[in-house]
C-alpha cells in the first residue's frame, strides 16, 4: 500500500483532458489493491468485445449497477502509467497489469465515494463547477484550443462540467468522511507522521466501509488495450 502523501497529491485528475484539477485537499483516490482482484474488463455479458465496438459502451465493472466503461479504464491506466514506465524502458505485461489494477481501484473508489456524497445529500456548487471550468479554459490559453482538445478527446462541455462535479462530490465527501472523523491522540496533532497515518487509518476503514456495503461486479474478459507512453 502506498503512503498517505503519494495518494493524497494534487485532485483527481481529469484523465479524459489531460487536465489536473488542483486543490489543497489533494488526490481522494487511494491507490491500493482491490480486497480481490479485479478480473480483466469485457462488454458485461462475458464475451470478448467485437472489434470496432466503441470503448464506452464496453464495461470494465459495475459498482451498485453503475458502469464504468473501459474507455474510462484506459484513460485512468495512461495517467498512472509514467509512475512506473520510464521513458525508454520496456513495458512488461506485470507492469500492465499492475498499472491496470490500480486504475481500476481508483474508478472504482471515486464512483463509490461519489454515490455516497449524493447519498448524503451533497451537491457540487454551481459557483465552484464554474470556477474550476475557468481554470482550464485558462490553462488552454484560447476558446478554440478549448474546443480543439475537447473534440479531441470526444467529449462535451457537459460532460466535463460533469466530471468536475463528480470530482468536487469526492473532496466534499472525502473531507466529511476522512479529514473530519481523523482520531489523534493527545499531542499528535503537531506530529505530522502521527497525522499522516492516522488519516491513512480512517481512509482505510471508510474505503472498507464502502465496498462491504457496495455490489461491485467485474466481468472476465480480455485485458483492456491501449495503454501508451506519455514522454
Amino acid at each position: 500500500m502506498r503512503s498517505f502523501e503519494k495518494r493524497f497529491v494534487g485532485f483527481v485528475v481529469l484523465a479524459a483532458l489531460g487536465f489536473s484539477l488542483i486543490s489543497c485537499k489533494g488526490d481522494t483516490t487511494p491507490n491500493r489493491e482491490m480486497s480481490s482482484p479485479p478480473s480483466q474488463p469485457s462488454t458485461g455479458t462475458g464475451e470478448p468485445p467485437k472489434s470496432g465496438e466503441e470503448p464506452k459502451k464496453t464495461v470494465a465493472a459495475k459498482v451498485n449497477g453503475v458502469p464504468i466503461p473501459v474507455d474510462d479504464l484506459v484513460k485512468e491506466m495512461n495517467t498512472i502509467a509514467p509512475q512506473y514506465i520510464q521513458p525508454g524502458q520496456k513495458k512488461d505485461p506485470q507492469t500492465d497489469e499492475k498499472v491496470r489494477k490500480e486504475a481500476l481501484d481508483r474508478l472504482i473508489y471515486r464512483e463509490l465515494a461519489v454515490q455516497e456524497a449524493k447519498r448524503q445529500g451533497m451537491k457540487a456548487p454551481k459557483r465552484a463547477v464554474a470556477e474550476e471550468l475557468k481554470k482550464i479554459k485558462a490553462d488552454m490559453k484560447t476558446e478554440d484550443a478549448f474546443r480543439q482538445k475537447l473534440a479531441k478527446t470526444g467529449i462535451t462541455e457537459e460532460e466535463l462540467k460533469g466530471r468536475i462535479e463528480r470530482n468536487i462530490l469526492v473532496e466534499m465527501i472525502t473531507e466529511k468522511e476522512v479529514f473530519g472523523k481523523v482520531t489523534l491522540k493527545p499531542g499528535e496533532a503537531g506530529n505530522t507522521f502521527a497525522v499522516t497515518l492516522a488519516v491513512q487509518k480512517r481512509e482505510d476503514e471508510w474505503v472498507d466501509e464502502l465496498k462491504k456495503a457496495a455490489r461491485i461486479e467485474i466481468p472476465p474478459g480480455p485485458p483492456a488495450k491501449g495503454i501508451r507512453r506519455t514522454d
